[in-house]
């Protein structure tokens, strides 16, 4: 039998057909199920519009309250409810502040606010999310925040990186009562376990005096969680002394005084100094006379942020070596005590002496954190200079 052309053409393009219209069956009922899953996903299309949308409103706003644009991505990144948490924090604490002092967060502490729980990342690691984390240290820093009121942004900043380090009110209070003082040396904690021991029974039925006890005799112990919380602070405060131009000023006309002679090298002028001052901190000099008083300003600043990141802790030399051995030598240096004394040390005090430029009178000595009072005659000026 003979090939027949025309059969096979038709029959071909019979199943052609045939396969089109099964093609074009199957896209239609594709396309059915798309349109019905597109219907069904339609709301949480329309959801995350409206999310990206208050995204953007909330990121605009801390904007517009001078939050930095990498501070905003740090939390949107992780999704809107995270950013949502941050951004009712920070607007809860400027609405608080201002509440309480009439004023509000200025940027550089807005954005101190927004960088503190960015320090604390491998931490909010362990909790469900980063949300998560910020939702209980804020709930923390409410409580530290009715402890202590948040007089003003330093406070309040305090108490929310004490929050995100998960020290509440509770912990503070129990703080407090290590640390502060009821009498003398004796803080109320210490009082307390004193008043809560057994009385003492005579085994010699009072043939010897009761030997006198002095409960604060040793240096107190200082937590660990405190000493983090007080470097932390320190930290933070020190850089932000470091750089505002108040304390610079304020540490040029405390340097050189109405009166006082400025050195050539230095300036004709405080303003002057300031500026060189300001150039020498950018540059990291330390060589001259600029060089020292960057210094000198730089180890003065570590020494205020110090002093006002241990207050209420009611530190003495023991306990700030606990801390930090380091600030010792800070504190010997720019206590307000010093400053109130005829000689800063014993050394300069037995120099004077030496010199002969030291009469019978009483003299004040500074000397491992204590202010010393002196009593000379004439006598004892001589035992000490070696002539007697």
């Amino acid at each position: 039998m003979g090939f027949n052309a025309q059969a096979f053409a038709t029959a071909f393009l019979e199943g052609q057909a045939k396969d089109i219209k099964a093609r074009f069956a199957e896209a239609d009922k594709k396309r059915e199920e798309e349109l019905a899953k597109a219907e069904r996903n339609l709301p949480l299309y329309k959801k995350r519009l409206q999310q990206k949308k208050n995204m953007l409103s909330m990121a605009n706003t801390l904007k517009e309250l001078g939050v930095d644009r990498e501070n905003i991505m740090y939390f949107a990144k992780d999704g809107p409810e995270t950013l949502k948490t941050m951004y009712n924090i920070i607007l809860n604490k400027n609405q608080k502040l201002y509440d309480t002092t009439g004023d509000y967060l200025s940027k550089e502490q807005l954005n101190g606010m927004m960088k503190m729980p960015q320090e604390f990342a491998e931490v909010a690691t362990e909790y469900k999310s980063l949300g998560d984390f910020l939702d209980k240290g804020y709930s923390l820093s409410e409580q530290n925040d009715s402890a202590e009121k948040p007089e003003n942004a330093e406070i309040m900043s305090g108490n929310f990186l004490m929050g995100l380090m998960g020290y509440g009110a509770k912990e503070r209070v129990k703080e407090r009562l290590e640390t502060e003082k009821f009498i003398g040396d004796v803080s109320i904690a210490d009082l307390n376990r004193l008043a809560a021991q057994e009385d003492f029974s005579d085994p010699t039925g009072g043939t010897f005096d009761t030997a006198v006890i002095d409960p604060a005799a040793g240096p107190r112990i200082i937590s660990s969680r405190a000493k983090e919380s007080i470097l932390l602070e320190q930290d933070r405060l020190s850089t932000k002394y470091k750089d505002s131009q108040e304390k610079r000023a304020a540490f040029v006309n405390s340097k050189f005084g109405k009166d006082a002679k400025i050195p050539e090298e230095l300036g004709d002028s405080n303003a002057t100094v300031g500026i060189n001052l300001g150039v020498a901190l950018d540059k990291g000099e330390t060589e001259g006379e600029i060089g020292q008083l960057a210094k000198e300003f730089k180890r003065k600043m570590e020494y205020e942020a110090f002093k006002d990141a241990s207050r209420g802790y009611n530190l003495g030399r023991a306990e700030i070596k606990q801390v930090n051995p380091a600030f010792l030598t800070l504190y010997d240096e720019f206590s307000e005590q010093r400053a109130t004394v005829d000689f800063v040390d014993n050394e300069s005090f037995m120099r004077a002496i030496k010199n002969n430029t030291v009469v019978p009178g009483t003299y004040t000595v500074f000397h491992k954190g204590k202010v010393k009072t002196m009593d000379l005659n004439q006598e004892r000026i001589n035992q000490l200079r070696g002539t007697d």
